[in-house]
């Protein structure tokens, strides 16, 4: 809020006119070097500032110069260590260190490293290492001059329309968004997958320069829209021989050449707005580690369907085939051996007012398996009433049908199958010729198919149904 801004204000302006800092602030080294021998000038804390830590503390360090790049322009900020050392050798334990997991700047010239001290003591003034976690900036180089060739590449593959909408760089993956109507198909990716690690083996240089802002973009550097730049800016270029084929205005870090970023993985397509496509990718380790586990994925389901690696999805799909035949086999199977117990159901068949009924109970996967049934049965009696019971997912079913001359006198398939269901806490409907219904309580099916035999005889009493 604006108290805690004019509290880090105030802080940089007294240690300004204390000839602790120049005018521009803490010195920012990050684009030349990842550790720097400098001096703690402040320690602030959420509410105040304190003149030493110990052990445990979790603390804000104000130092005279930094290695760490704070974040901006979709590259998250660096880790790293401000620590103590009992001599020149920075290999061996600190005697004091802090963890800097985060670092921001609330007000510019002021970035502040937060942490939390792991070992021993630090006091205001004292001169310490600045360490940035080298592995960790070179997977952030890695990404980010990554992003650089995905967008050439973009737009090579997709056209000139394509722009730079968002980008996030981390140590583990980046995301890229750009402007683009339709998603990318399968062949664009591949080719755009392709492309950018045919530009990590074709080893570039990775060259940045700083120029004014009107000199960097008549010479070609592509300035992202919306974003600010002040007069002067860092431009930086990949490709040899005067030949760039990716220039960009850009204050992240990079890698010196593009085979540093050894591997490239896009992970991930998809729309995140209308007219913004989103690509996730990898690369460097991360990429390594994907594909290597990937391939050890394919490997294991190789020897499982005894095929080799390479021909792991022509075997699936052959399985998926013999699967897809042996369930329709098996439905087929089912369906005969319901046939089968339906010709015995024929046994059940009883006379209400001269009408043949047949109401009972079967064992059914599905409604359609039920219709089916009920046809079935219905054109070996070739005119009366058939009305099925079963349960299925743990809930009743009913399906009932009515032949045409029985319509004529008065009967309702719609009507007996809705006047079933109630038994069981339920409803339906359809054609006075077919209906179905469902309802609550599957105890009761059989209760209810035994009312239906009195349905039929007072509709065909009344006249009506």
């Amino acid at each position: 809020g604006a108290p805690e801004l004019e509290r880090y204000r105030k802080l940089l302006d007294r240690l300004v006119r204390s000839g602790a800092l120049p005018e521009t602030g803490t010195e920012r080294l990050h684009l030349d070097t990842t550790f720097v021998e400098t001096q703690i000038l402040a320690f602030v804390t959420e509410d105040q500032e304190v003149a030493s830590v110990v052990e445990g503390d979790h603390v804000g360090v104000v130092l005279r110069q930094t290695p760490f790049y704070v974040e901006s322009g979709g590259q998250v900020t660096d880790t790293g260590i401000v620590a103590v050392y009992a001599s020149d050798d920075l290999d061996v334990e600190p005697i004091a260190a802090i963890e800097v997991d985060d670092v921001r700047a609330p007000v510019g010239g002021l970035p502040i490293h937060w942490g939390e001290v792991v070992r021993g003591r630090l006091e205001v003034g004292q001169p310490v290492w600045a360490m940035v976690d080298y592995e960790r900036r070179m997977d952030l180089a890695r990404n980010h001059t990554a992003t650089h060739l995905l967008h050439s590449e973009l737009r090579f593959t997709l056209g000139q329309h394509v722009q730079q909408a968002g980008s996030q760089v981390t140590a583990e993956r980046l995301r890229f968004d750009f402007t683009h109507s339709g998603m990318l198909t399968q062949e664009e990716l591949t080719q755009v997958e392709q492309l950018v690690n045919e530009a990590i083996l074709a080893d570039y240089p990775v060259d940045c320069e700083v120029k004014a802002y009107r000199e960097a973009v008549d010479g070609g550097a592509m300035a992202l829209f919306g974003e600010k730049y002040g007069d002067e800016v860092r431009v930086v270029s990949i490709g040899e021989g005067g030949n760039d084929f990716s220039k960009e205005l850009c204050g992240g870090t990079h890698v010196e050449r593009t085979s540093q970023i050894s591997l490239f993985h896009i992970v991930s397509e998809g729309s995140v707005g209308a007219g913004v496509r989103r690509i996730e990718a990898v690369t460097g380790r991360a990429a390594l580690n994907l594909v290597m586990e990937r391939m050890r994925a394919v490997e294991g389901a190789a020897t499982f369907l005894g095929t080799k690696p390479e021909e792991v999805d022509r075997r699936v799909l052959q399985l998926m085939e013999r699967v897809q035949a042996l369930e329709k086999e098996t439905t087929a199977l089912q369906r005969q051996a319901s046939t089968a117990r339906l010709a015995g159901a024929l046994q059940s068949v009883v006379e209400v007012e001269g009408v043949k009924v047949l109401a009972t109970q079967v064992e059914a996967t599905d409604v359609d398996a039920m219709r089916e049934m009920t046809d079935y049965l219905r054109d070996r009696l070739e005119t009366g009433v058939v009305i099925l019971g079963a349960v299925i997912d743990q809930k009743p079913a009913f399906v009932a049908t009515v032949s045409k001359d029985l319509v004529e006198r008065g009967l309702s398939a719609s009507r007996l199958v809705k006047d079933v269901a109630r038994v069981v806490g339920g409803g339906g409907g359809g054609r006075d010729t077919m209906a179905q219904a469902g309802g609550k309580d599957p105890s009761k099916v059989a209760e209810a198919l035994a009312s239906a035999a009195g349905l039929i005889e007072s509709a065909l009493q009344s006249g009506k149904a």
